[in-house]
């Protein structure tokens, strides 16, 4: 547990970036992912969850980057999958940006799945859940998701033509499909995603950068249309 005095200035610190991301910067909702980061900490002395050490690389290299979601929809989703969570981020940022919306963290490796699951329910995160499954089995294990994702998040798990196979089935009329990538970007990984996502029937979005001292630098965004949409 960090002391008081660093977790007034992490909290600033969060703050700020938040608001330069279009993130909520409520103080109730930060600390509660500050709290967040604190479990995952915890839970990392038994299951690898994270490379960072101490609450303040945490924040560095879980946190800030998962800002970004904010950046990813024009109108508040409904239903959040994200795909490969490893340690519940970005999801867990979408879920306090979006308390309305509910949020479904999918990850293959059951043993991840739980201390995850242990993770999300320590700060209280009802409008979150844990899918114990490989992402080519989520159809299967939660059939619901069919056509009604508003946004799929992915954090620099997989190749983007991929995860655009996995997950286009999932997604609703004007929903999204998010790729948290690194700053060198292949030329050629971006053309197979997106010829990927034109064989889906998904439109390739302009991709989003950003710069974090640990985070990754580009957001690749892909939409499934809306009927008629002819844009």
């Amino acid at each position: 547990m960090a002391a008081k005095g660093e977790h007034a200035s992490l909290l600033e610190r969060l703050a700020a970036v938040a608001r330069d991301r279009g993130f909520p910067d409520d103080p109730a909702r930060l600390a509660r992912l500050l709290r967040y980061l604190e479990a995952v900490l915890e839970a990392n002395r038994h299951v690898n969850l994270t490379g960072a050490r101490g609450l303040d690389r945490a924040v560095d290299v879980l946190a800030l980057s998962a800002f970004a979601v904010a950046r990813t929809v024009e109108t508040a989703p409904g239903l959040v999958v994200d795909l490969g969570t490893g340690n519940g981020l970005p999801g867990v940022a979408a879920a306090l940006a979006w308390p309305e919306a509910r949020v479904l963290l999918v990850e293959r490796r059951a043993k991840k799945a739980r201390a995850v699951a242990t993770c999300v329910e320590s700060v209280g995160l009802s409008n979150t859940s844990v899918a114990s499954c490989d992402g080519r089995e989520l159809l299967r294990e939660h059939p619901e998701v069919r056509g009604a994702v508003d946004l799929v998040t992915v954090r620099a798990v997989g190749r983007l033509d991929e995860t655009v196979r996995m997950a286009a089935g999932w997604l609703a009329p004007a929903g999204r499909i998010a790729h948290w990538k690194g700053r060198a970007l292949q030329a050629e990984e971006t053309k197979a995603g997106e010829a990927a996502a034109r064989r889906a029937g998904l439109r390739v979005l302009p991709a989003l950068a950003f710069d974090d001292e640990a985070g990754p630098g580009h957001l690749v965004l892909y939409e499934r249309p809306v009927p008629g949409d002819d844009r």
